[in-house]
């Protein structure tokens, strides 16, 4: 749930409405936690199936979620919206990147004022040298 269905749900004080990743993540797990099971059941039972159903189990154990993975980022790609599926971390939360690379400079600023980083400068210097 992004944080714009977070807002409007509490604003509203209803539930964030389901969407199509929601519906995918949901019928994912649903269906791998149905296949574990009867899986089970049948391993139990000692059908003759049993070894055929346990390898079917754990194919779809590696299938089902990189599918889902696929659906989630195209739905994604299509409407424009990023998500957990994202190939473009770094640029999906333009606010948040922007804080991080403050972060780092101001750390950068720190180290290059203390002793301590300007030795470690001198001793790579000479590493380079060499």
């Amino acid at each position: 749930m992004g944080t714009n269905e977070k807002e409007k749900a509490g604003q509203s004080g209803q539930k964030a409405p389901w969407t199509a990743k929601r519906v995918a993540a949901v019928a994912g797990i649903v269906l791998l936690a149905a296949m574990y099971v009867v899986t089970f059941i049948s391993a139990l039972i000692g059908t003759a199936g049993a070894g055929r159903l346990f390898r079917f189990s754990l194919g779809m154990t590696i299938a089902v979620p990189i599918f889902l993975w696929i659906f989630i980022w195209c739905v994604g790609k299509f409407t424009d919206k990023g998500s957990i599926a994202s190939l473009d971390l770094l640029n999906s939360n333009p606010k948040e990147r922007e804080k991080m690379e403050q972060a780092l400079q101001s750390m950068e600023t720190n180290a290059a004022d203390s002793d301590g980083a300007q030795a470690a400068k001198k001793a790579l210097d000479k590493g380079r040298q060499e």
